[in-house]
């Protein structure tokens, strides 16, 4: 399955990314607390811990576009060269991790994944991603303020299809649509930053760092967040994070 040629998609979520699954103390910018997601202390092939799965094949793995090979000097995607299995084990070791959705045909328009701490009201979240296959609209985003059952709450997404940044609130389950703005086709395979902040009434959304729409909504107050996926889209999320406003 591949991405259309053209088609280019963006997603800006402020989130920092700076340690392992959550489970540590959070750590202090600027007197705020921030929650951190490299993946690096995680299981291979199983979600993160304290998370919860609705469709789809969430997974974190190496990311081997940015490691290379091993043993016997064989070049394998980066730009350093181990001889040895050793150093080759270390390099791996220490290679990047992303968390990657891959299932594109179980039926099911909808896929996300629900971090389940922290809860919190005021909130920034930001996320990078890059789409690497979808045929009918390559949708990566996120979402806050999202209820334990991941049925009320926020989703902002990229759309492949329509190039649009796009802001919906769901209500048991069911999306609706508050606000588009209009973004650059994606290019597959290329990393976006996408970043939402909340506080009080007021959600301002970011892609690439640039503020794209800022929003009025009282729906919800409170909730985590979690990472989306439309269709078939097969896509790598990194550098989540999630800070205390």
């Amino acid at each position: 399955m591949t991405l259309r040629p053209g088609f280019a998609v963006s997603l800006v979520f402020a989130l920092a990314v700076a340690g392992p699954a959550l489970g540590k103390t959070p750590s202090r910018t600027h007197g705020l607390k921030t929650w951190t997601w490299s993946f690096a202390a995680d299981t291979l092939g199983l979600p993160p811990p304290n998370t919860a799965t609705f469709g789809g094949s969430w997974e974190v793995i190496v990311d081997s576009t940015r490691t290379y090979v091993h043993e016997g000097g064989v070049p394998g995607g980066g730009d350093t060269l181990w001889a040895d299995s050793a150093a080759a084990a270390a390099a791996h070791a220490a290679a990047p991790r992303v968390l990657r959705q891959s299932e594109a045909d179980d039926g099911i328009r909808y896929h996300f994944i629900q971090f389940k701490k922290p809860v919190l009201d005021d909130q920034a979240v930001s996320v990078r991603f890059r789409i690497l296959a979808g045929d009918i609209d390559p949708t990566p985003g996120v979402m806050f303020q999202v209820d334990p059952k991941g049925r009320n709450g926020y989703v902002v997404r990229v759309s492949g299809e329509s190039n649009q940044l796009i802001v919906h609130y769901l209500i048991f389950g069911r999306r609706r649509d508050l606000r588009y703005a209009k973004i650059e086709p994606l290019q597959p395979g290329t990393w976006h930053t996408l970043s939402v902040e909340r506080k009080g009434s007021i959600m301002t959304v970011s892609y690439d760092g640039e503020e794209r729409m800022r929003i009025r909504d009282e729906r919800y107050t409170s909730g985590s967040v979690g990472l989306w996926t439309e269709d078939d889209t097969v896509v790598d999320f990194e550098q989540l994070a999630v800070s205390k406003r």
